[in-house]
């Protein structure tokens, strides 16, 4: 049995080691992707001015005037003095002109654009590496749901791997067990070449083992979820759907005299929060012109930055009337809802704040290292005959 589980062991990590590798090096490095960003482009990022913010209406009004062509479709209302807003941008409806970018980078202050992107484009320039990274670590930059399926199918085998290498670890003995298991946990004093490969391997393994079978396990669900993860999680609980889903597309947008302006929709938004969140900060707002609902979304304080801070809210509203169409966050959904919720920031490390950032980028390094130890290893034992 033993001898079957490791070929099992050897075989899935072969057929996934080169994804592995990737995708460990690229989360260690989007881990910190905010800072990493910022840092390669500063005029980006950082206005020169400490002064406040404009009003909602006024900042999208300057911001829409420099470019005729597009529209604002979200932007972010927790941007700190002295740090540009992140807009979403797309183009105007029947504009047949290709942006070219849809991320606007302003001063909140006084609407001056400091420049633009496209997100996960790969282009020659700093200003698209770290939201390049991003999207390959997410889809592979792959079409359509292929890069997540093969991303999927990895954590799942993962997922084995981190177990089966746990079982092999084991003594084969229980009696003194801990005696004989604490060996595994440590690189023999003066092993070189193959036996220093091999041990290095096998504790590393062991070490990281915990935060590999974290982000294996939220991995599935970050790209299987629909397909895999939430089937098996109703098992246990009703999940409920995405407000999104249930809102109809119009066949004309509504006139933009008729519709709230963005500072009455998030005034109309916080008093339609549920019980217990009015405390929640604005976190971003958007405006579903084509379905005629406004997306605003509200965060418990030191969300995804301090630890065990996951809370959010979102509440959409009709852009007309202000009618509440739905709810969606951790206090309105379901008891399955809210495990979901914790998916992505086990996975990211922001479940802890920065200390689990630190943890999740060492971790990609550590899993990178077995990867690279266990290619060795193979090619060692097949050069050896075994």
């Amino acid at each position: 049995m033993r001898a079957l589980l490791r070929r099992l062991h050897r075989w899935c990590g072969l057929v996934i080691v080169v994804l592995l590798l990737a995708c460990s090096v690229t989360g260690s490095i989007i881990a910190f992707e905010h800072e990493l960003d910022a840092a390669l482009n500063p005029a980006l990022f950082h206005t020169g001015n400490a002064q406040p913010a404009l009003a909602l209406d006024a900042l999208i009004a300057r911001v829409e005037a420099q470019d005729p062509r597009l529209r604002v479709t979200q932007l972010p209302l927790d941007t700190r003095l002295g740090q540009a807003s992140e807009m979403h941008v797309q183009a105007r409806e029947g504009n047949k002109t290709a942006l070219g970018f849809d991320r606007l980078f302003v001063d909140p202050s006084s609407g001056r654009v400091l420049g633009a992107r496209q997100w996960g484009a790969w282009r020659w320039d700093r200003a698209h590496l770290l939201p390049w990274v991003n999207r390959f670590h997410r889809t592979l930059t792959l079409p359509g749901r292929i890069g997540n399926q093969l991303l999927g199918t990895m954590a799942i085998l993962w997922l084995f791997l981190s177990i089966s290498g746990l079982v092999l670890t084991l003594p084969a003995r229980w009696s003194q067990f801990w005696s004989r298991w604490k060996p595994a946990w440590q690189v023999k004093a003066g092993s070189k070449g193959f036996r220093f490969v091999s041990d290095l391997h096998r504790a590393m393994g062991l070490w990281v083992l915990p935060l590999a079978l974290c982000t294996a396990f939220t991995g599935i669900y970050l790209n299987l979820g629909n397909e895999v993860f939430k089937p098996v999680a109703s098992l246990f609980g009703a999940i409920s759907p995405h407000p999104i889903a249930g809102l109809p597309h119009l066949d004309t947008p509504r006139p933009a005299a008729s519709v709230l302006t963005p500072e009455q929709a998030v005034s109309a938004a916080r008093q339609l929060l549920p019980a217990g969140t009015q405390d929640y900060v604005p976190w971003y707002m958007g405006h579903l012109a084509p379905r005629g609902a406004y997306r605003v979304a509200f965060k418990e304080h030191g969300m995804r930055e301090q630890a065990l801070r996951v809370r959010y809210e979102q509440v959409f509203i009709d852009d007309q009337t202000a009618e509440l169409l739905g709810r969606f966050g951790y206090l309105s959904g379901t008891s399955t809802d809210r495990f979901l919720v914790w998916m992505y920031p086990l996975h990211s490390g922001k479940s802890l704040g920065l200390p689990g950032r630190l943890a999740i980028g060492l971790s990609g390094l550590c899993v990178a290292q077995l990867c690279i130890t266990g290619l060795l290893r193979w090619l060692k034992r097949r050069r050896m005959g075994h």
